[in-house]
């Protein structure tokens, strides 16, 4: 069984568009006909252009700079005189002990995993429900849960984004406005080869229960952003996996 989408006249934007489950969310977005704008702090300049009868937009951003996102948001909309979708894909996972993490640090990774969705959310929100339509995608960890030795950062913020998304969508139910979560598990990109060493790596692609891939993670993501899901919001969509003692997501 194949699915096709139609994205023709849908803008989507992609924060941390330039690498990994982003970039394969834009490529798929142009392929079915629409236009994605893929936001990264180092974007991929071979990304630009047609791909099928889509295109890719490359902008590069800071989505931990507030006034940058907000203003490059609200550019954005008078640009392509909408945005139907927002996908949070954004994060960084620096390791350390608690008691080694400068609050420069910290403060960081806050801005760029969680307060990103918050800064977006203000401009989107209202245009949105203006238009009674949108949707909002972030993405969790299993580590929202569990918690994680050296990952606090990541772990915390991670379960920032599902209260908050959760609250987003309670806020834009009355408005045809759509928020939902995924926690794709551990997925072949750098945010699992950056943190993890060799030996990790191994345990999980050997005896960990796997290691997905971006074009497993895709699909779903494109699901989310469509019409096709109108009815699902406030959802978190999970995959579970075993969790070594000594590696993460």
């Amino acid at each position: 069984m194949r699915v096709q989408y139609d994205f023709r006249d849908s803008v989507v934007v992609v924060t941390g568009g330039g690498h990994g489950i982003g970039a394969g969310l834009c490529r798929a977005v142009a392929s079915a006909g629409g236009t994605a704008v893929s936001c990264d702090i180092a974007p991929d300049p071979t990304l630009e252009g047609f791909h099928g009868s889509g295109r890719i937009i490359v902008e590069k951003l800071d989505v931990g700079d507030r006034e940058g996102l907000q203003g490059f948001l609200k550019g954005a909309i008078d640009t392509y005189g909408k945005i139907d979708a927002f996908v949070q894909a954004a994060a960084i996972q620096p390791r350390q002990d608690i008691e080694e993490i400068p609050p420069e640090t910290w403060l960081r990774i806050m801005d760029v995993n969680l307060n990103s969705l918050f800064y977006a959310a203000q401009v989107l929100m209202p245009h949105m429900k203006a238009r009674k339509r949108g949707s909002f995608v972030a993405f969790a960890s299993g580590l929202a849960q569990t918690g994680w030795a050296r990952a606090s950062g990541y772990a915390t913020t991670k379960a920032g984004v599902i209260a908050l998304i959760k609250s987003i969508a309670k806020e834009g139910l009355p408005y045809g406005v759509r928020a939902n979560v995924i926690a794709p598990g551990i997925t072949d990109t750098d945010l699992f080869t950056g943190p993890n060493n060799e030996e990790e790596q191994e345990f999980f692609r050997v005896r960990g229960g796997g290691v997905g891939t971006v074009d497993e993670v895709v699909p779903l993501l494109m699901f989310l952003i469509s019409d096709a899901s109108a009815s699902l919001t406030g959802a978190l969509l999970s995959r579970d996996l075993i969790i070594h003692p000594t590696a993460s997501e």
